[in-house]
């Protein structure tokens, strides 16, 4: 009988997990759908980059907050503005470029849209096998990854993104930017999707803290060699120049300062690693 009992228990929770994940993929599907109708929008998120580079948006601060003239701050609006400019314009190489393109955005805003539902059925489902222990940390720990990988993305977006382009646009002046669409879509996702993940080192630390790997004291011992193998990390994955280098390692840095307090708040007893 008892045999019986856990076998249904399983089942029972088998079938709340395909539940769950039927909804889900509704959720995901209905918004997908929904945003193909705002093309115009869709449009926009592609080109801001390119029309929209760091300088421009450097500019626009400067303008706003201490004015374009009279200061120092406004000599500089005027020297950003004279360089704000990349001259690319996409194009599509075959029939199914901008389809394909479509079809990528509008799965990304899905998932986007839908992830407070998504979000809701993964919580809805891992709840009731927490302990009470575990349900005070969950939730918040949850929202810190989002947060985390949101600011990396954003980060990478406004950022990153332009500064990576405008570089590429003044290599070899002779040449012709005319960027494949499906690609520079292929590269954004790429782009934010790897800055979003590389801002969830501090929590990578906190857990390997939390779980006895190695403590606060020994990510300090080993920050030297962190930061060797950050900036060589950001030489591999940003093109040849050194601001597009320092735009990723200096925030990783700053991101494994902030890691070693988050071990050294979670570590549950000091040990020494040699």
């Amino acid at each position: 009988m008892a045999l019986d009992d856990i076998s249904m228990s399983f089942w029972d929770h088998l079938e709340e997990l395909r539940r769950r994940i039927i909804i889900s993929a509704i959720a995901i599907g209905v918004f997908a759908m929904a945003s193909l109708y705002f093309h115009s929008l869709i449009e926009k998120f592609i080109r801001f980059p390119l029309e929209t580079p760091l300088n421009s948006l450097l500019v626009t601060v400067i303008d706003n907050t201490v004015g374009s003239e009279g200061s120092t701050m406004g000599f500089l609006s005027i020297v950003l503005r004279s360089t704000s400019g990349i001259n690319a314009e996409l194009i599509k190489v075959d029939p199914l470029s901008a389809i394909m393109v479509y079809l990528k955005v509008s799965i990304a805003c899905g998932v986007l849209l839908a992830s407070p539902i998504v979000l809701y059925q993964i919580w809805a489902f891992v709840f009731p096998a927490l302990t009470q222990h575990e349900k005070r940390f969950v939730l918040p720990l949850f929202l810190i990854i989002v947060l985390f990988f949101v600011i990396g993305a954003i980060f990478a977006y406004l950022v990153v993104v332009p500064v990576v382009l405008q570089f590429s646009a003044s290599l070899f002046p002779d040449a012709a930017n005319r960027w494949d669409i499906e690609r520079h879509v292929n590269f954004l996702t790429r782009l934010l999707l790897g800055f979003g993940i590389a801002f969830e080192l501090p929590i990578v630390m906190g857990f390997l803290a939390r779980i006895g790997v190695i403590n606060s004291g020994g990510f300090r011992e080993r920050q030297n060699y962190a930061f060797v193998g950050i900036f060589a990390m950001s030489a591999m994955l940003t093109p040849a120049d050194v601001m597009s280098m320092l735009l990723m390692a200096i925030p990783l840095i700053g991101l494994y300062q902030l890691g070693i307090f988050f071990a050294f708040l979670v570590e549950q007893e000091p040990e020494s690693y040699a």
